[in-house]
């Protein structure tokens, strides 16, 4: 009986010092330079312009608007924008042209298992501050991407 809540004490103080330890690796993580200030929604005339995968970055997506505006959203949940083809879904809690915290984003790789992600944060996104390291297809709006809106 004592080793096993010895050994049930242990397990969860390891699953806690795995938590701590990757939320300090994200705080440590530098801001990318093109990131700019968090905005608490984005709205569109009409429908989004086009969207980017984040390079590196499976739970974060680049929108644009008609004005070509760039924004980052920061996800979570189990969509990974890196894996989707040519179509997005947002489905917004609020304004039908607006997107903020806490609506979804479904992307066409997922929509067969119904995988979804919840927007936690809008920034400004400045592609224009591009550094030698990023590649051009991240700064650069694609040309062929669709975007479905609820």
């Amino acid at each position: 009986m004592f080793l096993k809540s010895l050994s049930s004490a242990i397990a969860l103080l390891l699953l806690l010092t795995a938590c701590a330890s990757t939320e300090q690796s994200q705080k440590d993580k530098p801001v990318d330079p093109r990131q700019g200030e968090a905005v608490n929604q984005i709205c569109f005339t009409g429908n989004m312009d086009g969207w980017s995968p984040l390079e590196g970055d499976n739970k974060a997506l680049i929108v644009f608007d008609r004005r070509d505006d760039a924004y980052k959203l920061d996800l979570v949940g189990t969509c990974d924008p890196q894996w989707a083809m040519m179509r997005i879904a947002t489905v917004s809690r609020g304004a039908s042209n607006c997107l903020s915290r806490g609506d979804k984003i479904f992307t066409d790789a997922g929509m067969s298992r119904h995988d979804s992600c919840t927007i936690m944060k809008i920034y400004k996104w400045h592609p224009e501050n591009v550094t030698d390291e990023k590649k051009p297809s991240e700064t650069e709006k694609p040309a062929e991407q669709d975007s479905t809106e609820n």
